[in-house]
C-alpha cells in the first residue's frame, strides 16, 4: 500500500515551483502593460534603495502571503518591478497596512 501523505520535501518543491510561476506571470503582466509596472514616483523617497525590500523577504517580515503582496505591488503601487522581481516600498507597505512611521 502506497503512502498518500505529502512530505515536507514535496511541499517545498511545489512552493518553489509556484514562486517561479508567479515570477513568470509578473514578467508577462509587465510586458503586457509596462505602465502598471512603473509606480507613481511623486514621492521619490518611497522608492529610494534604502526603502526597498525584495518581495519574499517583505512577505516574511510582515507576515503577508507572497501572492497577496505581489497583487498589492501590481495593483496598488506599493512596489516596483526590476528584472522580473518585485521590490516592495516599505513606507508604502506600512501606509497600506495602516501603520505609522517609516
Amino acid at each position: 500500500m502506497r503512502d498518500e501523505a505529502v512530505t515536507a520535501q514535496q511541499i517545498a518543491r511545489i512552493e518553489r515551483a509556484v514562486d517561479r510561476i508567479e515570477a513568470k506571470l509578473d514578467m508577462v503582466f509587465a510586458a503586457r502593460d509596462p505602465v502598471k509596472s512603473i509606480p507613481d514616483f511623486a514621492t521619490d523617497d518611497d522608492f529610494a534603495d534604502a526603502n526597498l525590500m525584495e518581495l519574499p523577504l517583505a512577505a516574511q517580515r510582515f507576515e503577508i502571503a507572497k501572492d497577496k503582496l505581489r497583487r498589492w505591488c501590481r495593483d496598488d503601487g506599493i512596489g516596483v518591478l526590476h528584472g522580473g522581481r518585485w521590490w516592495v516600498s516599505i513606507p508604502r507597505l506600512r501606509r497600506h497596512l495602516g501603520q505609522t512611521g517609516k
